[in-house]
């Protein structure tokens, strides 16, 4: 007996072997305040061996509050992260920034076999607003799109105020002959708890200009290692070209203590006090792929039934065919279950109401409302109804699928 779905499964594989069809893995971008990074922390294998697994995670990742006037820290880092690698990380380095003699630096390492390094830019900040100027770095990436990605960790006093001044940043880039308006602003914004309060975001442009700004993370977790429950460190996206490569849901903290199996909490705490923020981006899909396949996600049911009942459809108990198809299309999920209950309604001895009330659930519940599965803002969602049967093992499944992106 041939299955449709090894069928499916095997049509698939082939269209990815097509000769020159390429999918980009999604890029990972993050950023991370790895507290006071200088020469002392460097000097502790222990701790920069757990640093290099969690940067290893990012193919882009901005390091906040560097400090070494030496300046030697940022490459020492570089060092052990390429450390055994056949596909090493860059530096792009901003300046050493900082109204006070406690100056740090923005280091952001990236992989050039995923982004190209465009230009960089540190901000002037001639109205001096910020403790510490926010670093700008122009990457292209796999989809030839030009993006700026704003680096910025507040004085924790100042936060409503210079998390303000970031659209000043904004349309500061945006104005210069290489300025796109696709931009990632990532950092420790410090926007929470007792220095961003709830009365606070009204006066704040990056978050009350939403049609402009994307906030990522919410306003709701957790980015702080210690006993603290605040959202310092955010993550927000302007321009419409790269909110549309955004994976939504994919921006979330990276507990790097649980995720690394780490339970000493002098060991935790000396890695940093915050945790990494990220976010995943879609690569480019070859022209090819595209026009090869239509990718597609289903939630089924699969149920015994009688050869008589299969009969009832074919109107032949000796049917030499082991599958037998009937395929449908919908507009929208409540259609689907409407559907879905009038066709089994009509075919009651072949489909039991039990197959009708695990779909109807799974629908009900979300299963195919996840846009980070299949695809924020698909022009025409189409939804299939697909009834497979086996003859031969009188058995049958009943499927809802949606298309989706193919990465």
């Amino acid at each position: 007996m041939r299955s449709i779905l090894v069928l499916a499964a095997l049509l698939a594989i082939a269209s990815l072997a097509i000769e020159g069809a390429d999918i980009q893995t999604p890029l990972r971008v993050g950023a991370w305040n790895v507290q006071r990074l200088g020469q002392t922390k460097m000097g502790k294998p222990e701790v920069v061996s757990n640093m290099v697994q969690v940067l290893r995670r990012y193919d882009i990742v901005a390091v906040l509050e560097v400090r070494d006037v030496s300046e030697e820290t940022p490459v020492l880092l570089l060092d052990a992260l390429n450390s055994g690698l056949s596909d090493p990380y860059s530096l792009s380095l901003s300046a050493r920034v900082g109204r006070s003699s406690q100056k740090e630096q923005y280091a952001i390492y990236y992989k050039p076999s995923r982004v190209t390094l465009v230009s960089t830019y540190q901000y002037p900040d001639t109205p001096d607003a910020f403790e510490y100027d926010p670093y700008v770095v122009v990457f292209r990436d796999s989809n030839e799109l030009t993006f700026g990605m704003v680096s910025i960790h507040t004085k924790p006093t100042d936060a409503v105020t210079e998390i303000d001044a970031l659209v000043d940043v904004y349309d500061d880039f945006r104005s210069l002959p290489g300025g796109v308006d696709d931009v990632l602003i990532l950092g420790d914004f410090n926007a929470g708890c007792d220095y961003v309060t709830s009365n606070d975001w009204a006066n704040i442009r990056l978050r009350s200009q939403g049609s402009r700004f994307k906030w990522l993370i919410s306003d709701h977790v957790d980015t702080t290692v210690k006993g603290t429950t605040c959202p310092y460190d955010r993550i927000v996206v302007s321009g419409s070209s790269l909110q549309n490569v955004v994976y939504s849901g994919s921006a979330e903290p990276y507990y790097f203590d649980e995720e690394l199996g780490l339970t000493d909490q002098t060991l935790i705490e000396d890695i940093s006090d915050h945790y990494p923020v990220e976010v995943r981006l879609r690569g480019a899909v070859a022209p090819g792929v595209l026009a090869a396949t239509t990718p597609n996600i289903a939630i089924g049911v699969s149920f015994n039934t009688t050869a008589s009942a299969i009969a009832s459809i074919t109107g032949n108990l000796e049917c030499d065919q082991d599958l037998v198809l009937y395929r449908w299309k919908v507009d929208s999920l409540e259609t689907a279950k409407d559907s879905i209950s009038s066709f089994a309604s009509d075919k009651s001895a072949l489909v039991p109401p039990e197959a009708v009330s695990v779909l109807a659930y799974k629908l009900d519940e979300g299963a195919m409302a996840d846009p980070t599965l299949y695809g924020d803002g698909l022009s025409s969602p189409e939804y299939t109804i697909t009834l497979l049967c086996s003859v031969s093992q009188a058995s049958c499944s009943l499927s809802v699928t949606a298309p989706t992106l193919v990465n």
